[in-house]
């Protein structure tokens, strides 16, 4: 037991005279205390503080004016009206202002798309009110070639009574007559498919009167096609019954349109 007692004496003693020699050698190394401030420098700090205050003073003072004229809203005040002409609120005008030029633009966009479809229309009705007034130049043409060329010449007069007639080629002549009865002729032209150098065509051949085509038979049919230079052309358009109805006065005849050239 003594001995446990003198070793714990001795290790106590050796630590104590560790710590002891090691809190020395640290001390030694701390470097040394810096020098209390002068006068000087500690008035050179209090100025560097307040200018540092008035800077942060001033930042502060900025910030909220640029909140004010911007219009945000600080924490917890985020549901209050904007500030009338703050940047937030002419923002939030020009979105509104954004959106209602769009709509206008959608109206207009709508209204120029119905403008388009209806100038189409009435470009299309032009285009052939153009095209049907071409087509009447384009006969009215083709028949004055046709008789300049002879295909519908009318005949050449060399007695003042006996007009000279074309000689037909094929089928029987219908009757004929010189003129008109009475000085009144019908109006040939009632009948669809004859125009107005048709019907002086067949006038030059002696044919007046809706009675004479209405009498004419196949023969007679023949004779007329041969003699207009337009084969099939009597039987096509349906001239003997529409003359027996004009004559006969049962039915109203179609309104006289242009002549048309069938080869």
């Amino acid at each position: 037991m003594a001995d446990i007692l003198i070793w714990l004496v001795v290790g106590l003693a050796a630590g104590g005279a560790a710590g002891w020699f090691g809190y020395r050698y640290v001390e030694a190394r701390k470097p040394p205390p810096p020098p209390p401030p002068t006068v000087g420098e500690v008035a050179e700090a209090r100025t560097h503080a307040s200018t540092l205050e008035a800077s942060l003073q001033k930042a502060t003072t900025e910030v909220e004016d640029l909140r004010t004229r911007s219009g945000i809203a600080r924490p917890g005040e985020e549901g209050l009206p904007l500030i009338e002409s703050s940047l937030a609120w002419r923002l939030r005008h020009q979105e509104t202002r954004v959106r209602f030029l769009e709509a206008k633009l959608t109206e207009v966009e709508t209204s120029s798309a119905q403008l388009s479809a209806a100038e189409a229309r009435a470009g299309e009705a032009q285009r052939l009110r153009w095209r049907n007034t071409y087509l009447e130049g384009r006969v009215r043409y083709l028949e004055e070639e046709l008789v300049r060329t002879g295909g519908m010449r009318p005949p050449v007069i060399v007695d003042a009574v006996e007009p000279v007639r074309a000689a037909a080629p094929e089928g029987e002549p219908p009757a004929l007559i010189d003129a008109a009865r009475d000085g009144r002729a019908d109006d040939l032209r009632r009948i669809s498919g004859i125009g107005p150098k048709l019907e002086q065509k067949l006038n030059s051949l002696g044919i007046w009167h809706y009675d004479q085509i209405a009498a004419w038979s196949q023969a007679n049919i023949d004779w007329v096609n041969a003699a207009i230079s337009f084969r099939g052309r009597v039987e096509r358009e349906r001239w003997v019954s529409q003359a027996m109805q004009l004559a006969q006065g049962k039915a109203t005849a179609p309104e006289p349109v242009p002549e048309t050239q069938d080869s």
